[in-house]
């Protein structure tokens, strides 16, 4: 069976995008990245000028980004902004998928559509939502009707079963069954590729002792390998909870988000006497000495590179954008890897 593909769904957020340029050779051919534009409040046309830029920094040469307005559907004057982002991103030979979600009214498919065809016809059905499960009889005529107002072929679209937050195994038991009955009612159709995704990342971490590494169960990782024998990819949120989270506070105490095989290791760390993040070296010191600290050590991502220099207290310490970067680094390079030696590639 060949390895199945990574589909992160990420924030539009500079750690995110961080990461993203970021990426070795290998790890550009099993990703697909699908970006959630994040709203502004300077508009929503300001919030896709900067998802334009930030992407075109960013994004790696051959790599496909879905992306998903549903935070910022229109720009200023009302338009789609889904065409505004397309149009610019393939002056500068940048190719994406738009994202079509089923509730989005049909001027936002045509624009789909169009988008689609200005970068390879391809898009991305995103089935489910932070309040609202996937549901396989309604959602089947849902997509026949979309997928005709865009006027894209099946065949040319990735399906993406989303079953958002999954924070124990009462969830994950659930959302299994859920996604179980699509995948019977609707991947026996011609898509491109299948993707069960979910998230199992608190919404914040703050209740988190400090001084010490705590671990959280990966349970979007769990939800995937019960579905395995199905052969879906694997999408999940990274670092990140599903909802979109407003701004980040100022001056968070030093912390890190660390993925191992079930779980993720959660560091959050007191300011030392010195005051301001020095504590993360102390903090990183604590990580690569632990028994989760990976084999390659600082060689097995970006981010391990900056976490080991930073265990040597090599300035600088970093911020919130420079922890979650890395950590979302981290993170990408495990489940890659987690993929490649899983049974079911």
């Amino acid at each position: 069976m060949a390895m199945a593909q990574y589909w992160p769904i990420l924030k539009a957020r500079a750690g995110e995008f961080k990461a993203l340029a970021r990426l070795r050779d290998h790890e550009v051919s099993t990703l697909q990245p699908l970006f959630e534009v994040s709203p502004s409040d300077d508009g929503p046309t300001h919030a896709g000028l900067k998802f334009v830029r930030q992407l075109r920094e960013s994004a790696p040469a051959g790599l496909t980004v879905g992306v998903d307005t549903t935070y910022a559907r229109v720009n200023d004057d009302g338009r789609p902004l889904i065409m505004e982002i397309a149009n610019d991103l393939a002056l500068w030979g940048i190719p994406i998928a738009p994202v079509i979600r089923l509730q989005d009214p049909d001027e936002q498919f045509s624009a789909c559509g169009e988008a689609a065809r200005l970068h390879n016809e391809t898009a991305i059905v995103r089935l489910g939502s932070i309040t609202t499960d996937p549901d396989p009889v309604a959602d089947s005529s849902r997509i026949s009707r979309a997928l005709s107002i865009a006027k894209i072929n099946r065949e040319r679209c990735h399906l993406v079963v989303d079953m958002a937050d999954v924070s124990s195994e009462r969830d994950v038991s659930r959302a299994e069954q859920i996604a179980r009955n699509v995948l019977d009612s609707l991947g026996n159709q011609e898509w491109a590729s299948i993707v069960v995704a979910s998230g199992a990342m608190p919404s914040a971490i703050t209740n988190v002792p400090r001084n010490e590494a705590t671990p959280l169960a990966r349970w979007d990782w769990e939800l995937w390998k019960r579905l395995a024998d199905r052969g879906p990819d694997f999408g999940d949120y990274a670092i990140a909870h599903p909802e979109m989270q407003g701004p980040v506070p100022r001056g968070p105490i030093p912390s890190l988000r660390y993925t191992t095989s079930d779980h993720w290791w959660i560091y959050r760390w007191a300011r030392n006497e010195t005051g301001g993040n020095d504590s993360f070296y102390d903090l990183c010191k604590t990580l690569v000495a632990s028994d989760h600290w990976p084999a390659e050590g600082s060689n097995f991502s970006w981010g391990d590179s900056e976490l080991a220099r930073c265990a040597r207290r090599q300035p600088g310490p970093g911020s919130a954008t420079q922890w979650r970067a890395w950590g979302t680094s981290h993170h990408l390079a495990h489940v890659i890897n987690e993929l490649a030696s899983s049974p079911a590639s």
